[in-house]
């Protein structure tokens, strides 16, 4: 058995090895301090990792050098113990160095390998030293048992840096092959000579560690003045310009604010590329709500990714911390962004989470840097802290604005009531250019090449009447006569708007013939105009029993004493009664139900009320609710649709039929919310009517 032998004499070996030790302290000091610095300029993971080994590296020569200083002054010679503590640390050592060059992103499986490795051989050099001397008689205290590790060691090690291809990946392989010659030669000469001189030769690349994520040099004192017009600018404005910023940014649309935050994070930072993403949803999905890019000058798209492809960015947010990662990293997040981007080169990456505490949630804006390859140094990364506690109290602000009806609700309501008046007064210019057209239909029937081609084009309105049909339908299933009749008339209306155009006079007889035709009986609700508070209390009292069966609160804010709709009684029922039902059907339970309505009165010729009816479902996309308000929904669309968007879809035709207004605000776990723009009964109406 070959134990651990040295042919010097034993006295002399603790001078010589604690000099030793001493330069591979200061080597690694040196490294550390090196990438500490490095790490503070651009706080990368990787850098902190590296801080990390290296620290860990350090503590282990110091401790290893303390121990054998103060056995040296204990006993002079050199125990055979001290010699097997400098094998197991040269042995911990290759595995700090190794998960060092190997693995520069954090790796959960490859950390907790590590630390159960060096665990281990901690364990096996404290037994062998202080519970169980024994030990070092055995084959654990040889040379060959340490040397035969270590060499196995640097050759996986070697294989993995080789595999992965980490940036400057070529200096850790040199160092691991500088390090396997070292081990292999004091196996097969027995002697740590050869080992000792081969890590004073191999150690000193540990300096190039810093140089792996590099941040960029700094100008010399002669060059600052050439280059001032030359370098890049890093910020555009200061921090007291963000306190000005704040006070007037007064954005009310909830997914404008989103873009809004894209495109003010590229001008004030000066970022290539911004991205604002949503915490990853029930499916593991992420959603990247809104982007702006800075060279172009453009919004992006909104994009869903896998949260498994972007697992750094991911945790990070999620823990509400700030991410950094170079162009050179390795990381899936980078590869996958780039891909999903079409960049060819994603630059570095900077991310930080934005908490918002009055919705209890969080989102993250993501930096990149393709065109400038700008690193993100500290600076960047407190700038854009700044920047996200910013966007906090904008949200903030902006929530709480949500709360009271604001001016630009307002606004819009006008804008929508003037754009009313406009589309009316379109409707009875297009209705007279029908009239002009139907004439010159009749005179193109004359021609037996202009009626087939006039034929094909009616071809292309079989959508329209399907669509008419399948909404019969739905309404008879519903037993909605008055909606029903409605409905009716209006689709009879056009037919005969038809054809007293295309066909000449008919006689009375004939008119008597199409009058014998017996018409739906008619609800006396019909005959007078629409009562809103009646219409809400008749509509909850149908549904009363699914509401005390889900435990749903009702709200109703209704003005005192609200003047009567143009819209009949019946009608105007039946429309919001598939509204609160689709309400009650959404809301869960022990939920609530909001019923709004405010009367506006602008001038002698805009008099209407705003009807809004809120539930808290676990509501819909923008685009599911765009395509369901569609007005050309085919017929096999229509069947597809469930109950709630049937009922959407049947109320907004029958409202837009009665020359009133509705839209719909939704938004997946925030609940709906219907408004209703409808007329409402004036002293100049009721003289009209009567």
């Amino acid at each position: 058995m070959i134990m651990l032998q040295t042919e010097i004499n034993p006295t002399n070996i603790p001078i010589t090895y604690l000099g030793y030790s001493l330069l591979i302290i200061l080597i690694s000091s040196i490294s550390l301090v090196k990438v500490f610095k490095k790490w503070q300029q651009g706080r990368f993971p990787q850098g902190f990792r590296m801080v990390q080994g290296l620290t860990g590296l350090t503590i282990l020569r110091i401790i290893v050098f303390l121990i054998t200083y103060f056995s040296w002054q204990a006993e002079p010679a050199f125990t055979h113990s001290l010699l097997v503590l400098d094998q197991a640390a040269h042995l911990l050592g290759l595995i700090l160095i190794l998960w060092l060059w190997a693995f520069p992103e954090p790796s959960r499986e490859i950390d907790i390998g590590v630390t159960v490795l060096s665990v281990l051989i901690a364990i096996v050099v404290i037994l062998q030293t202080i519970f169980l001397p024994s030990l070092l008689e055995g084959f654990l205290g040889t040379f060959p048992f340490w040397q035969f590790f270590s060499i196995l060691l640097l050759v996986f090690g070697c294989g993995l840096i080789a595999v992965r291809k980490p940036n400057y990946w070529v200096y850790g392989l040199i160092m691991g092959g500088i390090l396997f010659i070292g081990s292999l030669l004091s196996l097969l000469i027995s002697s740590s000579e050869y080992l000792h001189l081969v890590q004073l030769t191999a150690y000193p690349l540990l300096l190039i560690l810093g140089e792996r994520f590099p941040i960029g040099d700094k100008p010399s004192p002669e060059h600052k003045l050439e280059d001032a017009d030359h370098q890049r600018q890093r910020v555009s404005v200061n921090y007291q310009t963000l306190d000005m910023i704040q006070k007037l940014f007064n954005e009310k649309d909830p997914t404008g604010i989103l873009y809004k935050i894209a495109q003010t994070t590229c001008y004030l930072i000066l970022a290539d590329l911004t991205l604002v993403l949503d915490t990853p949803d029930e499916h593991g999905k992420i959603r990247i709500i809104a982007g702006y890019d800075l060279i172009r000058e453009e919004t992006l798209q909104a994009i869903t990714l896998e949260s498994k492809n972007v697992p750094l960015l991911t945790n990070y947010i999620q823990r509400g911390k700030m991410l950094h990662i170079p162009a050179s990293s390795t990381s899936r997040d980078l590869s996958h962004l780039s891909k999903m981007l079409q960049l060819s080169k994603p630059g570095h990456l900077l991310a930080t989470p934005v908490h918002i505490p009055s919705a209890n949630k969080t989102i993250g804006v993501v930096l990149f840097s393709p065109f400038s390859n700008r690193p993100w140094t500290k600076e960047d990364q407190n700038y854009l802290g700044l920047l996200s506690k910013f966007y906090e109290s904008a949200f903030n602000y902006h929530l709480a604005t949500q709360k009271e009806e604001p001016d630009s609700v307002k606004n819009t309501i006008r804008n929508l009531s003037s754009n009313l008046t406009q589309l009316t007064q379109d409707k009875q210019s297009l209705k007279d250019e029908m009239a002009v057209l139907s004439k010159e239909h009749q005179n193109l029937l004359l021609d037996q090449d202009v009626l087939t081609t006039k034929y094909d084009q009616l071809k292309l309105s079989d959508n329209t009447l399907q669509r008419h049909l399948a909404m019969l339908v739905d309404l008879s299933k519903k037993e909605s006569t008055e909606a029903l009749r409605t409905y009716i008339s209006v689709i009879d209306k056009e037919i005969r708007d038809g054809r007293e155009e295309i066909e000449p006079e008919k006689p009375e007889a004939d008119d008597s013939q199409d009058q014998a035709a017996e018409p739906l009986p008619e609800d006396p609700d019909s005959k007078r105009s629409a009562n809103l508070e009646e219409a809400v209390q008749t509509c909850l009292k149908e549904v009363s029993k699914q509401i005390k069966k889900k435990k749903i609160k009702t709200a109703l804010d209704l003005p005192d004493d609200p003047p009567h709709l143009t819209m009949n009684h019946a009608l105007f029922q039946e429309i919001l009664s598939f509204l609160v039902s689709n309400a009650v059907e959404e809301t869960k339970s022990e939920g609530e139900i909001n019923i709004r309505t405010q009367v506006y009165e602008e001038n002698q010729t805009q008099h209407f009320a705003h009807i809004k009816i809120t539930d808290q479902g676990d509501g819909y996309f923008p685009d599911e609710i765009a395509t369901v308000l569609n007005d050309h929904l085919t017929a096999d669309q229509q069947e597809e649709l469930s109950q709630v968007m049937t009922n959407l879809y049947v109320t907004k035709n029958l409202v837009e039929n009665e020359g009133g207004r509705m839209w719909v605000e939704s938004k997946p776990g925030e609940g709906t919310i219907v408004s209703l723009l409808l007329a409402f009964q004036t002293e100049e109406n009721l003289a009209e009517s009567s």
